[in-house]
């Protein structure tokens, strides 16, 4: 697959992250002229507690409970898969045995399963379940990557697994961890998947010979679709899917190209969202139940401003500390939560309350 989707996995929520339920971003709403916002009005900006002696952290998923999933720095100098309750408290959620590094992507709303990645010598997908007892979820064989990016509230997950051609293959582990790869569009060698919704629905995309990605959408029974780009374009990737079936993502003209955050109606017609003013493209990577959407722009100098598509289609940037990027990565019940990095510090991970 290409670079430019490989950075959008590795971010998670594209991964995958990768990756965020929906319900009615509108699609008039979103194709609306002019229907941009400078900035978000009544949001509150805070960062979440890091590891002891650590100096690091990001978070990459939240869940209706206000349970927030990430990682952050150790005093050794390790990076740790985290979980913080309610209060903001994290807890190390460890490693597979051997593997000194871990991350977490994604944790669902029913009984605290949560997903991510082991690393030691091999990167390996996991799950974590509500007593923080780990379980790896095997991918592909000799795969030296494998990495799990959402979790539905069955403890149904997807991801992907990278064999030793660097093809990717997109994955799906039932709540007994067992696998099945999800099939790429035919004739294309690889895939990746980044959401999968209560409906067992999942999103992500394929990627041809030649590098050029597809928006896909797999049913519950594993049968693959092509979803449109925007029309002029032949570069697209789907992010994340809601229960109600809508979808967000990204779509360019090349994989080079900048890319324009664009929603998907359940019944696939693609629509283009906003970028913020001035700003040269833009990614949505999650989306809420009640249609609020979140990702980022790109600044003129290639910056990274995290940024809320409200469910009038409206644009508009979310506030942190002072000058540097961030992304937001996933949102529910009016909170988002994501990476910033302020010019010259370590990345944190930051927290958006309206």
């Amino acid at each position: 697959m290409t670079h430019k989707y490989r950075a959008k996995l590795g971010m998670a929520a594209l991964a995958g992250l990768l990756l965020a339920g929906q319900a009615a971003v509108s699609p008039a709403a979103a194709a609306t002229p002019g229907a941009q916002a400078p900035a978000a009005s009544a949001v509150a900006y805070s960062e979440l507690s890091i590891l002891p002696g650590g100096t690091t952290n990001r978070s990459f998923g939240i869940n209706l409970n206000g349970q927030v999933a990430g990682d952050s720095g150790t005093a050794s100098g390790k990076i740790r898969a985290v979980l913080w309750n309610e209060a903001g408290e994290p807890t190390d959620l460890g490693t597979l045995p051997g593997d000194d590094s871990s991350t977490a992507f994604s944790v669902n709303n029913t009984d605290t399963a949560v997903i991510g990645r082991s690393i030691g010598t091999v990167e390996r997908a996991v799950r974590w379940d509500h007593n923080r007892r780990i379980t790896e979820l095997p991918g592909r064989p000799g795969a030296a990557t494998t990495r799990a990016y959402h979790v539905n509230d069955s403890r149904v997950t997807v991801g992907f697994s990278i064999t030793a051609d660097g093809n990717w293959h997109a994955m799906r582990w039932g709540a007994d961890a067992r696998p099945t790869e999800l099939p790429a569009l035919p004739g294309d060698p690889s895939a990746g998947a980044t959401w999968i919704n209560n409906l067992g629905v999942s999103v992500g995309a394929s990627s041809t010979a030649e590098g050029r990605n597809r928006a896909v959408r797999w049913g519950a029974d594993g049968r693959v679709t092509e979803l449109p780009a925007l029309p002029g374009h032949g570069d697209s990737a789907v992010t994340a899917v809601n229960d109600a079936g809508v979808m967000v993502g990204g779509s360019s003209v090349t994989a080079s190209s900048p890319t324009k955050a664009v929603v998907w109606t359940r019944g696939g017609a693609v629509r283009e969202l906003p970028t913020f003013p001035g700003d040269t493209g833009s990614y949505a990577l999650a989306l809420a139940e009640n249609g609020v959407a979140v990702g980022y722009s790109v600044t003129p100098a290639g910056k990274h401003r995290p940024v809320v598509w409200k469910t009038d289609g409206t644009v508009h940037a979310l506030p942190f500390g002072g000058p540097g990027a961030g992304d937001a990565y996933a949102v529910q019940n009016g909170v988002a939560v994501g990476v910033v990095t302020e010019s010259g510090a370590p990345s944190r991970a930051g927290v958006w309350r309206r």
